[in-house]
């Protein structure tokens, strides 16, 4: 299968977004309201639900935002590993969602991280991406069919410190003891204001999503 050479900006501001966004077949406004949608349904958790409930409901919550909104758009969703994706119309592009530490989407001098460890189906998915992306960028002639989509990390952080939320789109090229430490590009979204909400509803527990094994029994 032949590839284009990559061309790809490592970090674009929110100002700058709707271009590098155009260009994978996406608008702001889908992720901001997909990421919008989880905070809002996690508000409904209260104290008597498990601690990890708040930050599973946001998660999943935006993970059927997002395959919602793009479904309308021709996009397919599937889960490999059980790993929730939602694919492009043409196949070379994949989105999964994940929450991010204190320096998501914050500038270009500060390089996120996952909020918590990822496990085997993440960790497949980067080392897919950094495969893929030396090879376009050395302008090999073939990249392998099984090398591609391209899977982007929809990041998003929310603090109670903070009446917003941070979030952004990013292509992770690396991955080290189960976090991920080097992008390939990072687009960033604008924040998700938040200052209706009470400060004492902003989240106070663990906010993580969720990575899978699949473990074959004997």
């Amino acid at each position: 299968m032949s590839v284009e050479p990559l061309r790809l900006e490592p970090f674009v501001s929110s100002d700058d977004a709707t271009k590098a966004l155009a260009s994978l077949g996406l608008e702001s406004a889908t992720l901001t309201t997909s990421v919008l949608r989880g905070v809002r349904q996690a508000q409904n958790v209260t104290n008597f639900h498990p601690v990890t409930a708040r930050g599973f409901v946001q998660w999943s919550e935006t993970v059927g935002a997002l395959r919602e909104q793009l479904n309308e758009q021709e996009w397919t969703q599937a889960d490999p590993q059980n790993s929730p994706r939602v694919f492009s119309p043409d196949g070379l592009t994949s989105i999964m969602v994940i929450g991010g530490n204190a320096n998501t989407a914050l500038s270009k001098d500060v390089i996120p991280g996952t909020a918590r460890r990822r496990g085997p189906a993440t960790d497949a998915a980067v080392q897919c991406n950094g495969q893929q992306v030396l090879d376009l960028v050395f302008e090999l002639p073939v990249v392998k069919q099984t090398q591609v989509p391209l899977t982007w990390v929809l990041l998003y952080h929310w603090s109670r410190d903070e009446p917003v939320v941070r979030a952004e789109l990013s292509l992770p090229a690396q991955i080290t003891n189960g976090d991920i430490t080097q992008w390939t590009q990072r687009i960033i979204l604008p924040p998700i204001d938040l200052s209706d909400f009470e400060i004492s509803r902003r989240p106070i527990g663990p906010q993580d999503d969720v990575d899978f094994r699949i473990v074959e029994l004997p």
